[in-house]
Formats: C-alpha cells, sequence, structure tokens
C-alpha cells in the first residue's frame, strides 16, 4: 500500500530530479534535488492553474456560443414573424382591395341600371294640351295630380301649367 503510493504521488519527480542530479552532478546533491523538487511543484501547479484557466475560457466561449446561437434563433423567429405579419397583412390588403373592387363593381352595375331606368323614365312621350282632355284628366286625377282644372272665372276648362320637372326627373 505505501509503494502505491510513492509510485503514484512521487516517482515521477524523484525519478525526474534523480536525472537532472546525475546529470548535473552539484556540489549539494541533496540541496539541488530538493530546490528542483520545489520547483518542480510550482510548475505543476502553474500547469494546473494554466489548464484549469484554459478549460475555463474554452467553457465561456463554449457559452457564448452556445448564446450566440439562441439570439440568432431568436433573430430568426423574429423575422419569421415579421414576415409572416407582413405576409398576413399584405393578405388583408388584398383582401379589403378585392372587397373594395366587387363593390365598385356592384355600385357601377347599380349606377348603370339607374341610368337605364332614367332613361326609361326620360324617353317616355310628354304630352301637354294637345289632346283628350278628360282622358288626361281622369289619368291625373288617379295619379293625383292636376293637369287641368276649371277656372271658375270663367268657366272654360284650360290645361293648368304643367310641372315639366317633376314628369322629366323621377327623382323629383
Amino acid at each position: 500500500m505505501d509503494v502505491e503510493y510513492l509510485k503514484k504521488n512521487v516517482s515521477d519527480a524523484l525519478a525526474e530530479g534523480l536525472k537532472e542530479v546525475v546529470e548535473k552532478r552539484p556540489s549539494d546533491p541533496i540541496e539541488f534535488l530538493a530546490y528542483w523538487l520545489i520547483k518542480y511543484r510550482q510548475s505543476q501547479l502553474d500547469n494546473q492553474r494554466e489548464l484549469e484557466e484554459e478549460e475555463k475560457l474554452r467553457q465561456e466561449i463554449l457559452e457564448l456560443e452556445r448564446e450566440e446561437e439562441r439570439k440568432r434563433k431568436v433573430q430568426e423567429e423574429i423575422l419569421r414573424l415579421e414576415k409572416a405579419k407582413e405576409e398576413a397583412r399584405k393578405k388583408e390588403e388584398a383582401e379589403l382591395a378585392a372587397t373594395i373592387q366587387e363593390a365598385r363593381i356592384t355600385n357601377a352595375d347599380l349606377f348603370d341600371k339607374k341610368e337605364e331606368e332614367k332613361v326609361e323614365v326620360t324617353l317616355s312621350p310628354i304630352v301637354v294640351g294637345d289632346g283628350d282632355e278628360e282622358e288626361r284628366d281622369d289619368d291625373d286625377q288617379s295619379r293625383g295630380s292636376s293637369r287641368s282644372v276649371a277656372d271658375s272665372r270663367d268657366g272654360e276648362e284650360r290645361p293648368s301649367t304643367v310641372d315639366k320637372e317633376s314628369e322629366i326627373d323621377p327623382e323629383a
């Protein structure tokens, strides 16, 4: 058990130190070996710190890369959402434009129909004072109009003034 401990923790350092003693052949080999072991241990600690710092830097770099990846994914998601929003807005605008176009077409059709009705009304013949007064009187009375009235002053029947605007314009 003690031999295993020494092999594991001391043998490499002691073997390297003894090798240095043999090569250098100092005047005081024990003092030389003692300083060499101290220097060896300090070198090991420095190497261990460097390794730990390197590992820490690797971890930080890894974390930064992960963070950059998360940011990139968030940016992609934002862009995707903005694109979807823009597509939805364009679709809504297209639907609205189609609705407006349909309304214009419908309005134009209604306008054309109204114009046709106006043409039909304006093309109907208007007879003023030339013909059978009795027939016109009967027609006028049925429509609630008074085209000819009896003049009470001289007892003659005369056609009254015709309201031409009301007969020509169907909206009046």
